[in-house]
């Protein structure tokens, strides 16, 4: 009968009351699923909006003479009246400042396409930067980052299973890529411009995924060790609630530091610092919502674990 069904055992005080994490996983599974939907349909039906850095063309920086604020349509219809139609415009710093980007086609050289870009705009705009890239040299651009954001995610999960079982390897290997992912959805659904930059603000969030996933993992192990008598999930419970406090402050300095970047560091920063701080809170959800409920969810179990039975029976790894 359900009165004699035996129960697990309870936290050691000394730890303190843990949250009870696993027992909102499913919520976890829920948001998870969202971000990987609606990743993947922003993905397919509008891609990402690629930097110069991987599409070729032009980019030009300018400001007013006067320092007053630029119209924006006023330079789209500067630039479609010289045959620029697909050239992207954005006022930034409070409209003082455009960024526009030109592409370069098949008819125009680079050098060409730039000075007809700059005539176009007027007399009225006082140049600040220019960025020439070349067609073929956005390409190996591209495929390096893809490289690189591969080889990334692999060495990782590699690493990972070296340091500690196969199935930490595995859940470290799916939350780093699942974090990389998120990042990049962000940017595909936004339309922000996805250029070197953002790449590296991949591989930051890569490097910041596998270390918070790596501190709970580490401490999840050690937990196993020391209550061999509770189920697993208590145990992730303990260690999640004992690491909380480190993960939440190391990630609020990190937020604080990108968030200036972001404000201060001017349009050609903006979108690395976004990148950083919505991978700061994507790895911080990740390695509490996906990372530990693998543990329990992967085929498999953890040497010296004990797993809570339907019946509610706790039984050992064999």
């Amino acid at each position: 009968m359900w009165w004699d069904r035996p129960k697990a055992n309870k936290a050691p005080a000394e730890d303190g009351k843990p949250f009870p994490f696993m027992k909102i996983r499913w919520l976890g599974f829920i948001v998870t699923s969202l971000i990987f939907i609606v990743t993947t349909f922003s993905l397919v039906t509008q891609g990402l909006n690629l930097g110069l850095d991987f599409t070729g063309g032009v980019q030009i920086e300018a400001a007013s003479l006067d320092g007053g604020k630029i119209d924006s349509g006023e330079i789209r219809s500067r630039l479609s009246a010289a045959g620029f139609e697909e050239s992207n415009v954005t006022t930034t710093q409070g409209g003082n400042t455009v960024v526009i980007r030109v592409p370069i086609d098949k008819e125009r050289s680079v050098e060409e396409v730039s000075a007809q870009a700059k005539t176009a705009l007027g007399t009225d705009l006082r140049e600040l930067k220019t960025d020439n890239v070349e067609g073929r040299v956005s390409d190996k651009l591209l495929m390096q980052g893809i490289l690189a954001s591969v080889l990334a995610v692999v060495g990782i999960g590699a690493y990972v299973w070296f340091r500690f079982e196969v199935k930490f390897g595995t859940g470290a290997f799916v939350t780093t890529f699942h974090d990389v992912y998120a990042v990049i959805g962000l940017f595909s659904i936004t339309q922000m411009t996805f250029d070197l930059t953002i790449v590296a603000g991949v591989l930051t969030v890569a490097g910041y995924s596998i270390n918070d996933t790596v501190v709970v993992y580490d401490r999840i192990r050690e937990m196993l060790k020391k209550y061999k008598k509770l189920d697993i999930t208590q145990v992730i419970d303990i260690s999640i609630t004992s690491t909380l406090s480190r993960t939440l402050i190391t990630s609020l300095a990190t937020g604080l530091a990108a968030g200036a970047m972001a404000f201060l560091g001017g349009p050609v920063l903006f979108g690395f610092a976004v990148s950083i701080i919505f991978g700061i809170v994507i790895g911080t959800y990740s390695s509490i919502f996906v990372a530990a409920p693998m543990l329990i969810h992967l085929p498999g179990r953890l040497p010296g674990a004990k797993y809570q039975n339907p019946d509610g029976t706790v039984s050992a790894a064999r």
